[in-house]
C-alpha cells in the first residue's frame, strides 16, 4: 500500500497485489525513493519494486528461511537481509538496476542457538510457504494467520472446507493439543493433522508419505504422529508454544487490579467457570472419542459445519490472552462486552443479565488481565 503523507490517506490506484507472495515482513527504500525493496517472509525471497514505473523490479528468490529485516549502504550499493530462521546476514549488491542483483556475502549471526535441531526445524517448516509440500505456489504458510504463534485477529471464511466463518486462533500458551482438541469446532484431536490442511486448501503435496496419509485419512482417527519427522517437528514446535504474553493491563507488579479482583469474583458468581475451568480456563476435551461442545447462543448462519456434518457447538476456548485477541467469539463478530451483554440472551453464556454497568467493567477489567496467571 502507499500511503499520501500530506493527508495520510492510503493511495488505491497504486496498490501493489504481490501474488503468490504471502506477506512482505520488511521493507527498505532507497536513498533517491526510487526502489523499494520487500522481504517476504513465508516466500525465501526478496521482491524488488521500481517506484517510478510501479513495475517488479526483479527478485531475489532462495536467500533463506524467513528474511524480516533490510537494510542499504549509504550509497545503495548494497543490500543487507536479516535471514531469520537461517541464522544469516545475506549481502546483494544490487548496484545496477538493469541487472538481478548479485550475492557478495553470507554471514553467520553467531549467537547461542536458543532451539533444539527438531524445534528449529518445525518453526522453519511453520514459517516456509516456498516448501512445495506445505503449499502451492509458495501460497500460505502457517505463519502468515500465525505470525510467531499469535494470532491475525482476523476471521476467515472456510465454508469452502465444511467449516463456516472462524476467527483466528492464537496459539500461544496453548502447547499443541495442551488445551484439548484444535479450532473452534474442535475438528483436529492431534497437531499433526494439520497435514490435512496443506494437502486441502494450502494445495501442497503433504509432509506424509502419500500412502501413509491415505491409512489415516480422517481425523479422530489413527495418530499420524511418529510418520514424518518433518511434520513431527513442526508439531514440537507448535506443541512448544506454551507461555503467554504478559497482560499490559496487570498492576505493575503482575498482580490483579483492584478493579480486576472485584472482576475475578463476579466471573465466579456468574457461573462463567461451568465451562472455563482449571488452570487453562477451558473445558475442552475427548470424551469417548468425541469433544465436548457448547452451544452458548451464537451459532448463526455463517457457523458452518463440522466434518461434514452439522455444528452443534464450540470447542471451549482459553480465557487466557483476551487482552491480545479481540475481536471475539467463533466467527469474530463480537466486543468483549457484546459477549457478555447484546450476545448473551438466556444467559447461556454466564449469567450476566442482572450485572451493573460497573459490574460489567469489573468484570472485563478481570478478562483482559487472564495471562496464563488468574
Amino acid at each position: 500500500s502507499f500511503f499520501d503523507p500530506r493527508g495520510g490517506e492510503e493511495d488505491f490506484e497504486r496498490r501493489k497485489l504481490w501474488d503468490d507472495r504471502g506477506f512482505a515482513a520488511a521493507g527498505v527504500l532507497s536513498s533517491r525513493g526510487d526502489f523499494l525493496f520487500l522481504a517476504m517472509r513465508g516466500s525465501r525471497a526478496v521482491e524488488r519494486l521500481d517506484l517510478l514505473s510501479g513495475a517488479q523490479a526483479g527478485t531475489l528468490l532462495e536467500v533463506g528461511h524467513a528474511p524480516q529485516g533490510l537494510a542499504l549502504s549509504d550509497d545503495d550499493r548494497l543490500l543487507f537481509i536479516d535471514v531469520y530462521l537461517s541464522r544469516e546476514l545475506v549481502v546483494y549488491d544490487v548496484a545496477d538496476a538493469g541487472a538481478l542483483p548479485v550475492e557478495v556475502a553470507r554471514l553467520p549471526i553467531p549467537s547461542a542457538e536458543p532451539l533444539s535441531p527438531e524445534l528449529l526445524r518445525g518453526k522453519i517448516l511453520f514459517n516456509d510457504a516456498a516448501d512445495p509440500r506445505i503449499a502451492r505456489d509458495s501460497y500460505l504458510a502457517c505463519a502468515h494467520c500465525h505470525l510467531e504463534g499469535q494470532s491475525d485477529r482476523r476471521t476467515w471464511d472456510f465454508t469452502d472446507r465444511g467449516e463456516g466463518l472462524r476467527n483466528t486462533i492464537d496459539l500461544l500458551g496453548r502447547a499443541g493439543v495442551g488445551h484439548g482438541p484444535l479450532h473452534w469446532s474442535a475438528n483436529f484431536d492431534e497437531v499433526h493433522d494439520f497435514e490435512h490442511d496443506m494437502r486441502g486448501p494450502f494445495r501442497g503435496l503433504g509432509l506424509m508419505d502419500d500412502a501413509d496419509y491415505e491409512a489415516r485419512s480422517e481425523t479422530f482417527g489413527a495418530p499420524k504422529a511418529g510418520l514424518s519427522p518433518d511434520l513431527d517437528a513442526l508439531a514440537a514446535y507448535v506443541t512448544s508454544l506454551d507461555a503467554h504474553l504478559p497482560s499490559p493491563h496487570r498492576a505493575p507488579d503482575g498482580s490483579l487490579t483492584e478493579a480486576g479482583a472485584r472482576g475475578r469474583v463476579i466471573f465466579e458468581a456468574a457461573g462463567c467457570e461451568s465451562c472455563h475451568s482449571g488452570p487453562t480456563l477451558t473445558d475442552s476435551a475427548v470424551v469417548a472419542g468425541a469433544p465436548v461442545l457448547h452451544d452458548v447462543g451464537t451459532l448463526g448462519p455463517g457457523s458452518g459445519g463440522r466434518l461434514g456434518a452439522p455444528l452443534t457447538g464450540l470447542d471451549t476456548p482459553t480465557l487466557h490472552d483476551l487482552w491480545n485477541t479481540a475481536p471475539y467469539l467463533h466467527d469474530g463478530s463480537a466486543t468483549l462486552r457484546e459477549v457478555l451483554t447484546t450476545r448473551n440472551a438466556g444467559d447461556r453464556h454466564g449469567v450476566t443479565s442482572g450485572l451493573s454497568e460497573a459490574e460489567i467493567d469489573d468484570l472485563i477489567a478481570y478478562l483482559l488481565q487472564l495471562d496464563g496467571r488468574r
